[in-house]
């Protein structure tokens, strides 16, 4: 090759040699798989097609390997590439990278002082691996609280700390109109002369995982189970692969959309990622409407059902489903639901999934798995007193949820509540025969509680009761009403709102979520 020329496409230098051309828009080419044949080949100076395609005629072995080659691309002419390079190639050709330990105390750094900038970015270009985790952050950042409530200016307003002039601390319903000459001080210099560790000493519930999103993962983890059975998974995954093939061609095609709704006159469900429900909702449509099945499956030239195996496993399938996604619906509800709730609505689906038990063909394997899954994800809540007294407190359902043997348990646990609470009223009390008595009213309350059929709200309790109604059922069992009010103020905080203040927003939240009541 002549040293005056500068390859073109150095990375095919094993097959081609470029050659000084006369035209000043093709190179010019000699081929070195057809030496000591000297054969010369032009081609344009954007493209090497000429190349690839003398290649695929004359040395169609070396095809492949041209290919390879022709894609690599060196370290000059990555540099020289005007395309927009990513973030690992920016960091192979950039200074060092930053090492783990380096990078996290940037990120904390980042959030400890609470500014509105951005990490460097080419510090995150440098960075290829993951941001520090909530763990690391939460080690490191309890002993930088006194420098991020110094350095951000909406925490000072925050947490601001009022003295009177004598020193004395705040009351702590916060009632600054009682306190003579009130100044503030910065919660900073609370924390530099309060010992930490002896003062807050505050301690969050047990956590208490979504029972929705638990009863989801049992209908789309737990159940392939039962897929062990060959029976049950060669049937499961025909049947359900031919419902798909329906939803698709109902999402994919307005033509196909139209002719479903010409023939059942409406539109089939379809499934929705967000909630198991709707995949139930979407089979039992079809269910519903089996006997028209097999005329869109014509119309959408689709393979039909064949009877009565397929069909009689689809209606099993939603029977054995069925108080799954009940439970569900109960769950997710947005009117009497608390955290009584939650056993009742678990015991009931186990009572239907047994009463079906010895009426199915195909989805046995189904209900085995149904009631693994719930003894595995919810055992720890039957165990748990807390679930069992908030069960029994709801007079809808007392004592008639659990099994008759644990009955009197429960209603011990119930009595001892009550005494507990009454000992501590009665701490000034000296004499035997009063405390025996307050005894006999806890078990007395307790049993006609029980037996008192007139008591249907929780409205109708006693004071006592009452009481211990709102201690043990103020938690919901799932978190979908709290993630709907979270949907309903991302809606509020558009471009017209965006300024609304704190009472505003709440306001107009209570008038969303209370539209259905009257004053």
């Amino acid at each position: 090759m002549n040293e005056n020329v500068l390859m073109k496409w150095p990375s095919i230098n094993k097959y081609f040699e470029q050659l000084e051309s006369d035209c000043q828009n093709n190179l010019l080419f000699k081929c070195l798989l057809c030496m000591p044949k000297i054969k010369k080949i032009s081609t344009s100076k954007s493209s090497n097609s000429n190349l690839r395609t003398h290649i695929k005629l004359v040395h169609p072995n070396d095809l492949d390997n041209f290919n390879n080659s022709a894609k690599k691309r060196s370290n000059t002419s990555l540099n020289q590439c005007s395309k927009q390079l990513k973030i690992e190639e920016v960091g192979k050709i950039s200074v060092k990278k930053l090492t783990q330990a380096e990078f996290d105390a940037a990120n904390l750094q980042l959030i400890v002082s609470c500014t509105v900038q951005w990490i460097d970015p080419q510090t995150l270009q440098r960075h290829s691996k993951g941001l520090a985790c909530r763990r690391m952050i939460d080690r490191h950042t309890y002993d930088h609280i006194a420098e991020a409530i110094d350095n951000a200016a909406n925490f000072v307003k925050a947490f601001r700390v009022f003295n009177n002039d004598n020193g004395n601390s705040i009351q702590e319903n916060g009632d600054f109109d009682e306190l003579d000459n009130p100044r503030p001080i910065e919660i900073s210099d609370v924390l530099d002369n309060v010992n930490i560790e002896k003062t807050l000493n505050f301690s969050l519930p047990p956590h208490q995982r979504c029972a929705a999103h638990t009863l989801n993962l049992i209908a789309t983890g737990d159940i392939l189970e039962a897929e062990k059975d060959a029976t049950y998974k060669t049937i499961s995954r025909r049947v359900f692969s031919k419902c798909q093939s329906i939803f698709n061609k109902q999402n994919q095609s307005t033509l196909c959309a139209d002719k479903v709704k010409e023939i059942l006159g409406r539109y089939l469900i379809t499934p929705n990622a967000t909630r198991w429900n709707s995949y139930y909702d979407a089979i039992n449509c079809i269910v519903e409407n089996i006997d028209k099945i097999d005329d869109i499956c014509i119309k959408l030239e689709l393979v039909s059902f064949s009877r009565p195996r397929e069909v009689g496993f689809l209606k099993e399938y939603c029977k054995v489903m069925k108080p799954l996604s009940k439970a569900l619906d109960v769950l997710q509800g947005d009117k009497s639901v608390c955290l009584g709730f939650l056993l009742p609505t678990i015991n009931a689906v186990h009572k239907s999934l047994n009463g079906l038990n010895n009426n199915v063909v195909f989805c046995k394997p189904l209900i085995l798995a149904l009631k693994r899954g719930l003894n595995k994800r919810f055992n720890n809540y039957f165990m748990s007193k807390s679930c069992q007294v908030a069960a029994s407190l709801i007079p809808k359902f007392k004592l008639n949820w659990t099994a008759n043997e644990n009955r009197d348990e429960i209603k011990q646990d119930l009595i001892e509540i009550f005494e507990n609470s009454d000992s501590e009223d009665d701490f000034l009390c000296f004499r035997e025969n009063e405390i025996i008595s307050e005894n006999n009213d806890s078990e007395l309350l307790i049993n006609n509680y029980l037996s008192n059929s007139n008591l249907t709200q929780p409205l109708d309790l006693p004071k006592a009761l009452k009481d211990a109604y709102i201690k043990y059922n103020t938690a919901v069992p799932s978190s979908a009403h709290v993630e709907r009010l979270f949907s309903a103020g991302g809606q509020l905080y558009d471009k017209r709102r965006g300024s609304m203040c704190d009472k505003n927003v709440e306001m107009s939240l209570l008038l969303k979520f209370n539209k259905f009541f009257d004053d």
